[in-house]
């Protein structure tokens, strides 16, 4: 099976009276549709955006691109980045997530991710860096 990698960035439409939340059903959703579909990949989240590498079968991560780009819980979508890839970054991950908050905000300022820089205008290179670093070992 030939792999492809999708990086996006965009802007969360979340509130922050139920952002934890909805977080959780995201993450709870993407990792029963992720397995189901052999996707693989990690989510950065920050209050005001969304970072997301997707690896898979070019088929499904297209459906999931898909499914993200409907999702009213995100908005002006941005794609990074769509490649062929000899393995996967993410292998344990059927979807691993960090947010910026209190514990990661020192590692996310080493990458220029700040209340004033935030996720979308990150260049691509950066946000595969910090994903990799905030990953760490598969869950």
């Amino acid at each position: 099976m030939s792999l492809i990698r999708l990086v996006y960035a965009s802007e969360s439409r979340l509130v922050d009276t139920c952002r934890s939340e909805e977080l959780d059903r995201i993450l709870a959703s993407a990792r029963r549709l992720n397995e189901r579909n052999g996707i693989t990949g990690f989510l950065l989240a920050t209050d005001s955006a969304f970072a997301q590498v997707l690896e898979g079968a070019r088929e499904a991560v297209a459906e999931t691109y898909g499914r993200i780009g409907a999702d009213p819980r995100h908005a002006g979508l941005k794609l990074l980045c769509e490649q062929p890839i000899a393995a996967r970054s993410f292998p344990g991950w059927a979807m691993g997530i960090s947010e910026r908050d209190e514990t990661t905000t020192f590692i996310f300022g080493l990458y220029g991710v700040t209340p004033e820089e935030d996720l979308q205008v990150q260049p691509l290179d950066v946000l595969l860096d910090l994903a990799g670093e905030l990953a760490g070992p598969p869950a």
